[in-house]
């Protein structure tokens, strides 16, 4: 864990770069962490001690249900917030994994009180955050309740494909396996194989290797277009 400063941070994208006062960017210092893949930035059930920013990297947001199962609630990359669904409780509900190398930053729960009250649109561009993020929690739960399988497989590698991009393979840019895309779906491994099968034999996706390739977009927008019109992914 290091210290540093907000005005040398880099990332044009961060929500605190954006919405505090230019005197709080100027004087801050916060805490920033190194993740590597696969290890846990938080950890459901835990103490809440602050909020965290993605300086750089890509994150997976979940919670454990019966028997240990994981539904993914979110995916988040630069800029993004995490641990915010904890400000106000004791314990974190959620989990929340880096998905590759990732820098984090960490803001501790006195200072962010000091921010609410000294940066009025810091804290009503939060209230809007909260806000936005209520209305795709609602629209990814009314998804999972609605959606056939095949459905749901699509509107996963398009919330991928939203929240990660492609790079110049067409390849969602982000590691992610069969049990990331069930967990998100609300299905099970299995279905998401036959599924991803399915769509390679229709042109919609190609797999290459471990890495999957969106070869006609449109296609799979199509499949989830009469539960989607304007899709909210990010």
């Amino acid at each position: 864990m290091v210290t540093i400063d907000c005005k040398s941070c880099t990332n044009i994208h961060c929500f605190i770069h954006k919405n505090l006062s230019p005197e709080w960017i100027k004087n801050y210092v916060k805490f920033q962490i190194p993740f590597k893949q696969g290890q846990n930035i938080i950890v459901e059930g835990s103490p809440v001690l602050g909020i965290y920013f993605i300086q750089s990297g890509k994150v997976k947001v979940f919670f454990t249900g019966i028997n240990g199962k994981h539904q993914i609630v979110r995916f988040a990359n630069d800029g993004h917030l995490l641990g915010h669904r904890g400000i106000g409780n004791d314990v974190y509900p959620i989990s929340a994994v880096a998905m590759e190398d990732s820098t984090i930053c960490f803001i501790d729960n006195e200072t962010l009180n000091e921010m609410f009250l000294s940066n009025p649109k810091f804290t009503f561009d939060m209230m809007m955050f909260y806000s936005r993020e209520l209305r795709k929690m609602e629209n990814r739960m009314k998804n999972i309740a609605q959606m056939n399988v095949r459905e749901k497989v699509a509107d996963t590698l398009l919330l991928l494909v939203e929240n990660f991009g492609m790079n110049s393979e067409s390849e969602i840019d982000v590691s992610f396996n069969r049990e990331d895309i069930a967990n998100t779906a609300g299905t099970n491994v299995e279905q998401v194989t036959r599924q991803l099968s399915d769509f390679t034999t229709e042109g919609l996706i190609v797999k290459q290797g471990k890495k999957i390739a969106i070869a006609n977009m449109d296609g799979l927008r199509k499949i989830i277009s009469q539960h989607n019109p304007q899709i909210i992914t990010q």
